[in-house]
């Protein structure tokens, strides 16, 4: 929508709502998608998890089942109706380059307080991403703590501006000019290098699913104002293209890192999750017809992505005992034992016990389903994930059909969430998705009840001002 248009339209306090008819649902649907295969590819394909008895295997299936359909429907129930149409965020260039301020300035700290090493060492992190990951894992357990943590703090503070730089930069590509362009490009390098200084997949892989969430709601936007699929794809198809070439070098940079970190990878001869010994029968009549090559590589990757099933059946085994309501996430738990001095809230948690099933958390997943049981047992964690798809939804909404900024910023955090469902709590999982969560939730509550245009206006003039 041109800016003029939506000022003028603010300045005259009209409010055009826009039916949830109109508004495409597909991004939920694929991630939901991606979320159901990783839990049928648990079930399906040749891996030797241990559990042997088929009322286990009914009881985690029928569970999940349920989660599903309470994420699913909550998400549905929250992108329905009407969406009032908001004034557009004030001020995006001069976010933008904030956020890329950040980021540039907190990289070298960054990598020096996680790696040992600047950012000036990429190209050497870059030859050998096994020993990167391993510098990391010594820094993280023999390094300065008083130097890592100013730099948490730091983070800390940074990150609403931080994180808002793709979602919003992808967003508004059209109008940041190419200022606002190159501050985008400064963000997404600073990300890349983090990730190839600490040897870890996290940063890009959370590059290309913002960016993914950030062109949907671009998208959602389009479509819902101007009703023609056609036309409005052809804008679409450049960014889509440019993310499916840039998944090629991704790809490799994944492999090559486990290769420097599994057993087994380099004969491709075994691929088994992490250092345990569930592995994948790459010989199995289900895959034998497949290549050996993608045979190994699929493996690898739904070992990647769905063993945090098994780490939720080992907790459903297990009887539930409160973690106070810090057991939610890694980062919680560590603020309350640095103040209270007690472990035993986490010590109650799921994930800790899975431990002695030979599952601990530190390396191995077991999904946000089971991080939220922590608190709440596994009862509440299907209500809270009903409250997350809810909301999930209704940030869809709002983005996309009322072109509310600060709720496109939380969709794309909600959509990390629900993405990362298979594994862990991933927006909680560090200190600085707490500051990002409440900071744009504050954003968004401000400005839906601020700056609302309150009169109805005919969906015809919507149009006409896109």
């Amino acid at each position: 929508m041109n800016d003029g248009a939506l000022a003028s339209q603010a300045s005259a306090r009209l409010l055009p709502f826009i039916s949830g008819d109109r508004l495409t649902r597909t991004p939920l649907f694929v991630v939901m998608g991606y979320v159901v295969l990783t839990f049928v590819l648990f079930l399906t394909w040749p891996i030797n998890w241990p559990i042997y008895r088929g009322w286990d295997w009914a009881i985690l299936t029928l569970y999940v089942l349920l989660c599903f359909f309470a994420l699913s429907s909550a998400a549905m129930a929250g992108s329905a109706g009407r969406a009032h149409l908001a004034a557009p965020l004030p001020g995006i260039r001069a976010l933008l380059f904030a956020g890329a301020a950040a980021s540039a300035l907190l990289l070298a700290p960054s990598c020096l307080a996680y790696t040992g090493r600047g950012p000036w060492d990429v190209l050497d992190a870059l030859r050998n991403q096994g020993e990167a990951y391993r510098l990391l894992q010594f820094q993280l357990y023999f390094g300065e703590s008083r130097e890592r943590a100013l730099v948490v703090a730091s983070r800390f503070l940074a990150g609403p501006l931080m994180y808002a730089v793709l979602p919003l930069g992808v967003i508004h590509w059209r109008r940041i000019g190419w200022t606002g362009r190159a501050a985008l490009a400064v963000s997404v390098v600073c990300s890349i290098v983090f990730s190839i200084m600490r040897g870890t997949d996290k940063e890009i892989a959370d590059l290309f699913l913002i960016g993914f969430a950030a062109l949907m709601v671009s998208l959602g936007r389009a479509l819902t104002l101007s009703g023609r699929s056609v036309r409005v794809a052809r804008r679409f198809w450049l960014p889509a293209l440019i993310g499916l070439a840039l998944l090629i070098p991704a790809q490799g940079l994944f492999t090559e890192r486990k290769e420097a970190r599994l057993p087994g990878f380099d004969n491709k001869a075994v691929v088994c999750a992490n250092n345990s010994r569930i592995c994948a029968d790459l010989d199995s009549p289900l895959i034998a017809w497949l290549p050996f090559q993608e045979r190994f590589g699929l493996s690898e990757f739904i070992l990647a992505t769905s063993s945090g099933w098994f780490g939720l059946h080992l907790a459903l085994q297990k009887p539930f005992e409160s973690s106070l309501g810090v057991g939610h996430s890694p980062a919680a738990l560590s603020v309350y034992e640095a103040l209270t001095g007690d472990d035993q809230p986490h010590k109650r948690t799921y994930t800790y016990r899975n431990g002695a099933d030979e599952w601990p958390e530190d390396n191995y997943w077991s999904t946000l389903i089971a991080w939220i049981a922590n608190d709440v047992g596994f009862t509440g964690a299907v209500a809270m994930l009903a409250l997350i798809g809810f909301a999930w939804g209704v940030w869809w909404r709002e983005a996309a059909a009322g072109m509310s900024d600060p709720a496109a910023v939380l969709f794309v955090l909600a959509t990390t969430t629900v993405f990362y469902l298979p594994a862990n709590n991933q927006v909680f999982a560090a200190y600085e998705g707490y500051s990002i969560f409440f900071a744009w939730l504050g954003v968004w509550w401000w400005h839906r009840s601020r700056q609302r245009i309150y009169a109805a206006l005919p969906l015809a003039t919507i149009g006409a001002a896109a």
